[in-house]
């Protein structure tokens, strides 16, 4: 009798975390494990994040003494170059804020702004979301060609 109960307890374990093992596979592809991938991980499962690694790489990215855009770009060509795309893409973010948070004209505050750096900015973003490591690089140039 008490070897059955073990059996049945055992198998409604094994039950219940089934499908948990299932997504847990599903949402986490071989050989990446970054900040991209926790993002894609959450567009897809909305719910409380559990970012650690957005944590870590935004930790990162405040203990570098990046002046200005032109550095965060710089660190962005590095990273890149280490192969920490996640850390790349952060940088990359903070670049952009920076190029974002500027002085105006209070009646043109709500106007977008549009310059073709905060674009180049954009595209290494996106190329980055691809895991297209050279079509970043030639974001990150086009956008320090225009620092």
């Amino acid at each position: 009798m008490r070897k059955s109960t073990w059996l049945t307890c055992a198998l409604g374990t094994v039950l219940l975390a089934t499908p948990a093992l299932a997504q847990m596979k599903q949402n986490a592809p071989p050989g990446r494990s970054d900040s991209l991938t926790e993002m894609e991980r959450q567009r897809r499962n909305p719910g409380p994040p559990s970012v650690p690694m957005q944590n870590r790489d935004g930790a990162t990215a405040d203990e570098i003494e990046a002046r200005g855009v032109r550095d965060w770009l710089m660190q962005a060509k590095a990273a890149i170059g280490r192969g920490q795309l996640g850390q790349a893409n952060e940088f990359l973010e903070r670049a952009e804020t920076r190029m974002l948070s500027r002085s105006t004209e209070p009646d043109r505050a709500g106007q977008p702004a549009a310059w073709p750096r905060l674009s180049a900015i954009s595209g290494a973003r996106e190329a980055l979301r691809n895991r297209d490591r050279n079509g970043a690089m030639q974001q990150i140039e086009m956008a320090l060609g225009g620092a």
